[in-house]
């Protein structure tokens, strides 16, 4: 399990959790537009400014994401349990206020 954040100088993109059994959204799809309903990708690409600011491209996003983020994971146990899972995320929401967040339709 773990609770994972993405950064761009200085700024939170995203925050979001992950439990044991779901390694493609915590190792992949972040990285790909139409991976899954919410990601870091399609929320960037969805964004003017930003599209605009770094010449952001659905073929180049993964790449730029992986080359100009700074990503935090806090790998937590399974012991731990989910609550706690949901309690480090709802804090670092509260803490970090990432600027995308929520399903991108």
């Amino acid at each position: 399990m773990a609770v994972y954040s993405f950064f761009h100088d200085g700024i939170c993109l995203k925050v979001g959790k992950v439990g044991a059994k779901s390694q493609a959204r915590y190792v992949s799809q972040h990285y790909i537009p139409n991976s899954s309903m919410s990601n870091l990708a399609k929320s960037l690409l969805n964004s003017r400014d930003w599209v605009q600011r770094f010449s952001l491209t659905e073929q180049g996003i993964g790449p730029w994401i992986k080359e100009s983020t700074d990503r935090i994971n806090l790998i937590l146990p399974d012991t731990a349990g989910l609550d706690v899972l949901s309690l480090l995320e709802a804090f670092l929401h509260c803490r970090w206020k990432p600027k995308f967040e929520g399903k991108v339709t």
